[in-house]
């Protein structure tokens, strides 16, 4: 098992999330597209243009580039966003999603001279009929062979597509001519169209179907980019067998009630609404259990037991004794935890000297990792900060309750991905959440934000349910739950509780902007079948039975 990637976790996080907010910016403005397939590839686009091809934007025709084709091409704007993100060309240009003149039309046009104004640099591949990309996929790595060259291509497919017998055709002649550098990925958002792919023409046992065709397969999560890098990484391993990847997603993945949901297959959201879909996007969280709280039993099995549940990270707080007075472990330990799983690792150090050390945890494959700023100067931090993004790992930096955010960090806030503000006193859990930490919270956020930090605010100590809208609405978005999972013995009740919560924070808050942008019922009505679980706690019971 191949885990602790070169893939600056939080950022990665972070510039996928900017691909669904400039895909829904183009879609709305616009007033068509399709949001729902450009949503569920998001991850699979991301993570294979910020951190597993080799590309140039500056230089899109690279003779030795990697090839990327996107066969199932009706998600053009998550594909158009990808690229822009990736810096083919500039992100407001998504604005003229679908307008007269635009090259950012309907379905992508392969790049060429001589069509420059009407196709954008980086494009492969002009998509349109369904099931043609595997094709063209296989004679560029047909092509790349005869050259000599070491290029991969990857090709993207839909679910819907698979009931092309093209798609198959293709299959065949792949393992014919046995193209280990060729990667087909599935999109597995089972819809197609108006309705689920397995009423319309059943696809299953789609695993078994791809292997008996001869080819490697790998299943995933094809939201969780961990395991997207970790399939992509085993790819490269296969000899003369092509690979196809199993991305199981959910159409419409990022807004809730355009997850899973055909209607929004190619329907575009109301511009009205557009600011409220940001937030929601904007607005993202993570769950990070903190492994020392509660029994002390196997901490592998305390991991097993929250991967289980789909939890984001597992906070690892590192205390040496000496800069905290309790002890817990430290980068061997890590290291050892590290073959266990592919959860990322957020590693929180409380401990001296923290630059003595940082190789270790670099060593140890944390894909976070964070430093206190009572524990190092500037020089040191950024001596830190350096190693890690060298290494591909998130930096981060903690301050303790009483402790203010120092100003000599402003000139790295958008190197940093992660603020820990502890509402504890550091070095044992268990302890109660000081609520006096909220009022900090809130202005450090604005602050920060203002100066352009793009990462995560992070609340570590007393997170718990009652706590978690607390520290929600100061703008944390990482939550650090200790014994509220582990000190738990109804533990998947536990997550279920703390994930319900965060949703009702989110569905307050973004309520609240429909009710000032003054598309209170709009929103009530698109958003009807997701509120119902929470009208009580929102008080919004008689409005949503007057739109039943």
């Amino acid at each position: 098992m191949n885990m602790g990637f070169n893939m600056r976790y939080l950022e990665l996080k972070r510039q996928i999330r900017e691909v669904r907010m400039l895909a829904i910016q183009g879609i709305a403005e616009a007033g068509s597209g399709h949001p729902g397939a450009s949503f569920s590839a998001a991850e699979i686009m991301g993570t294979l243009y910020f951190r597993k091809m080799n590309h140039d934007p500056k230089r899109p025709d690279w003779p030795d580039r990697d090839y990327f084709i996107n066969s199932k091409a009706h998600s053009a704007p998550g594909f158009y966003s990808a690229l822009a993100v990736a810096g083919y060309f500039p992100p407001d240009e998504i604005r003229t999603l679908r307008k007269l003149g635009s090259r950012l039309q309907g379905h992508p046009v392969r790049y060429s001279d001589h069509q420059k104004n009407h196709s954008v640099p980086g494009i492969e591949y002009s998509g349109g009929s369904e099931g043609i990309g595997l094709s063209v996929g296989i004679g560029i790595a047909l092509a790349s062979r005869l050259d000599n060259k070491r290029s991969r291509v990857y090709v993207l497919i839909g679910d819907g597509e698979s009931n092309e017998g093209q798609i198959w055709e293709a299959s065949m002649a792949a393992a014919k001519f046995k193209l280990d550098n060729i990667v087909a990925i599935l999109d597995r958002n089972r819809i197609q169209q108006d309705g689920f792919t397995e009423d319309i023409m059943p696809l299953d046992p789609t695993k078994d179907k791809w292997a008996a065709f001869n080819w490697q397969v790998f299943e995933v999560d094809g939201h969780r980019v961990e395991q997207l890098m970790d399939a992509l990484t085993k790819a490269e391993e296969i000899r003369d067998k092509p690979v196809m990847i199993i991305a199981n997603t959910v159409k419409g993945s990022g807004i809730r009630h355009m997850a899973n949901n055909p209607q929004w297959h190619g329907k575009a959201p109301s511009k009205k609404q557009l600011p409220v879909l940001i937030e929601e996007l904007e607005s993202e969280c993570l769950i990070a259990p903190s492994i020392i709280a509660g029994a002390k039993e196997n901490y592998e099995e305390k991991i097993k037991k929250v991967e289980r549940e789909g939890i984001e990270l597992i906070h690892l707080d590192v205390m040496d004794g000496k800069f905290v007075p309790n002890s817990t472990f430290l980068a061997d330990t890590i290291k050892k935890l590290r073959r266990s799983t592919s959860l990322p690792f957020d590693a929180h150090l409380m401990i001296e000297k923290p630059l003595e050390h940082i190789d270790e945890y670099i060593d140890a494959r944390c894909d976070i990792v964070t430093v206190h700023v009572e524990a190092c100067n500037e020089g040191e931090f950024v001596q830190i900060k350096d190693k890690l993004l060298a290494a591909g790992i998130s930096p981060g930096v903690a301050i303790n309750p009483r402790t203010t955010f120092p100003e000599w960090l402003d000139p790295y806030i958008k190197d940093i991905d992660v603020v820990n503000v502890m509402s504890v006193n550091p070095g044992a859990s268990g302890q109660k959440f000081m609520p006096e930490v909220l009022p900090k919270m809130i202005a450090l956020n604005k602050n920060l934000r203002e100066k352009g930090f793009r990462g995560y605010i992070e609340a570590d100590g007393g997170i718990d349910a009652v706590t978690l809208q607390q520290v929600y609405d100061a703008g944390s978005r990482i939550f650090v739950a200790g014994s509220a999972v582990y000190g738990n013995s109804d533990i998947h009740s536990a997550i279920i509780e703390l994930r319900h919560e965060a949703a009702v924070a989110l569905e307050r808050k973004l309520l609240d902007q429909a009710t000032r942008l003054g598309v209170r019922k709009e929103w009530l009505n698109a958003r009807k079948h997701i509120l119902i679980p929470y009208a009580t706690r929102l008080g919004i019971k008689g409005e949503l039975h007057a739109i039943e």
